[in-house]
C-alpha cells in the first residue's frame, strides 16, 4: 500500500545511493520519488526548503541534492548556495528541477553552484539519465580518490621497508657484541646487583633483536613456496611451543581440530609465524583479563574450497578506535620496548600471498582472529 502522504516525516526507501528531494508540490514529489526508487535510489522528501535545510544539516551531505526552485520558506536557489558553500560538486550533485526557465534563472542557478538545470515539465527518462551520469561521475572520482590513496600508501611502504631492511642489517653487528660481551661479563659477575643489570642489558638486547627481525621480515618478499600442509599439524606444533608458558599463567588452552581435514597449499613455517604471533598476543591480552584461549579449524566449501582457521581469547576487548587499524604497519598499542607494529601487518601480508584472507572480530564476548587457506589443489 502507497504512502497517501509524500510529505510525511523523512521517507526513505530502496537500498541504492541517497537522493535528497526539495519539493513542495505533493503529486510532483510523489513521481520524483517513484521515479528514483524504480531505479534503485534510497529517497528523502523534504517538503519545503527549512525541512530540506534542516535535513541537511542533521544527516550531512547525501549523494545528490535534487531542488525546486520555488520553496516555502527557504528558496531552492538559497538551499543551493548553502550547500555549496559546505560540500563542491563532486561531493554533492546538486540538481535544479523547476519551472523557472528563462536565461537568467538558469545563470542564477549555475552561479549559485548547481551542476545540472532541468525544466519542468521534465522526461522520467531524460532527468533519470542526468542523475545517473553525476552520481556515475562521483563514483568514478571516489574511487580515483581511493586509488591515489593506494599507490601513496604502497610507495609509503616501499620507502618504509628499504629504511627497514637497511636500518636492520646495520644494528645486527653492534647487538651481537653487545650482547656476546655482557655474557661474558655475566659469567665473571662480582655480586648479584651487577648480574642482575647485565641479565637487563641482555634482555634489553634480546628485545632489540626481535625489532630488527621484525623490519627485516618487513622488509622481504619472498615468493611463498607453497605445498601441502596439514594446518592441523601446524597448529598442534605451535600450540606446543607455548603450552608450558600458557599453563603456568593458569591459561586453559582448548584445541579443537577435527581428525580430518583437507590440505592447504602454503608453508608451513610461514603458517607457523603467523600462528605464533596471533598466540603470543593472545597470551598478553590474557595476562590483563581472562582465562581461555581456543585454537580451532573447519573445512568450508564457500565462496572456494578452503579451511578456516579461528584463534579466540575471552581476554578483554580491542578498543572500537583501535580494531580498524591493528593490521596497519607500525601501529601498536603496547609499552614502547614491547611491539613494532608490524607483527599482525606481516601476518595479513603472509596470509594474502597465501591467497587467503585473515580477519579480527572483538568484543564483550572475546576476541577471535579468523584465518582462511585454500585448499591443496588435487
Amino acid at each position: 500500500m502507497s504512502d497517501p502522504n509524500p510529505h510525511a516525516g523523512l521517507m526513505q526507501r530502496g537500498a541504492g545511493e541517497h537522493v535528497l528531494i526539495a519539493e513542495d508540490d505533493a503529486s510532483a514529489a510523489r513521481v520524483l520519488r517513484l521515479l528514483l526508487e524504480q531505479a534503485g535510489y534510497r529517497v528523502t522528501v523534504a517538503a519545503d526548503g527549512e525541512q530540506a535545510m534542516r535535513i541537511l544539516d542533521e544527516q550531512g551531505a547525501p549523494d545528490l541534492l535534487l531542488l525546486d526552485w520555488m520553496l516555502p520558506r527557504i528558496s531552492g536557489l538559497e538551499i543551493c548556495h548553502a550547500a555549496r558553500q559546505r560540500w563542491d560538486a563532486l561531493r554533492l550533485p546538486i540538481l535544479m528541477v523547476t519551472a523557472k526557465t528563462d536565461p537568467e534563472s538558469v545563470y542564477a542557478a549555475f552561479d549559485a553552484g548547481a551542476s545540472d538545470y532541468v525544466g519542468k515539465p521534465f522526461r522520467g527518462a531524460e532527468l533519470r539519465a542526468r542523475i545517473d551520469a553525476h552520481l556515475r561521475t562521483r563514483r568514478l572520482m571516489e574511487e580515483r580518490a581511493r586509488m591515489e590513496g593506494h599507490l601513496r600508501e604502497r610507495d609509503k611502504l616501499f620507502t618504509l621497508g628499504l629504511l627497514a631492511g637497511g636500518v636492520a642489517h646495520d644494528l645486527n653487528n653492534p647487538l651481537a657484541v653487545i650482547s656476546a660481551h655482557a655474557q661474558i661479563l655475566l659469567r665473571r659477575a662480582a655480586d648479584e646487583d651487577s648480574a642482575e643489570q647485565l641479565r637487563d642489558i641482555i634482555g634489553a638486547v634480546d628485545r632489540c633483536s626481535r625489532i630488527v627481525n621484525d623490519m627485516l621480515n618487513f622488509a622481504r618478499r619472498h615468493p611463498v613456496e607453497r605445498g601441502p600442509v596439514d594446518v592441523a599439524d601446524v597448529l598442534r606444533a605451535t600450540v606446543g611451543m607455548r603450552e608450558r608458558k600458557l599453563s603456568t599463567s593458569g591459561v586453559d588452552v582448548q584445541v579443537q581440530l577435527p581428525d580430518e581435514l583437507p590440505l592447504v597449499a602454503g608453508d608451513w613455517h610461514q603458517l607457523q609465524q603467523v600462528f605464533l604471533n596471533v598466540l603470543v598476543n593472545a597470551e598478553q591480552a590474557l595476562g590483563e583479563r581472562g582465562r581461555t584461549l581456543r585454537v580451532s579449524a573447519a573445512p568450508v566449501s564457500e565462496p572456494a574450497p578452503s579451511v578456516v582457521v579461528e584463534l579466540w581469547n575471552d581476554g578483554p576487548p580491542i578498543p572500537p578506535d583501535v580494531l580498524p587499524h591493528i593490521f596497519d604497519p607500525l601501529f601498536t598499542t603496547k609499552a614502547g620496548d614491547e611491539g613494532t607494529g608490524l607483527g599482525l601487518f606481516i601476518c595479513r601480508r603472509i596470509i594474502r600471498e597465501h591467497g587467503g584472507w585473515m580477519d579480527v572480530r572483538s568484543g564483550d564476548d572475546g576476541t577471535a582472529f579468523a584465518i582462511r587457506l585454500p585448499v591443496y589443489p588435487d
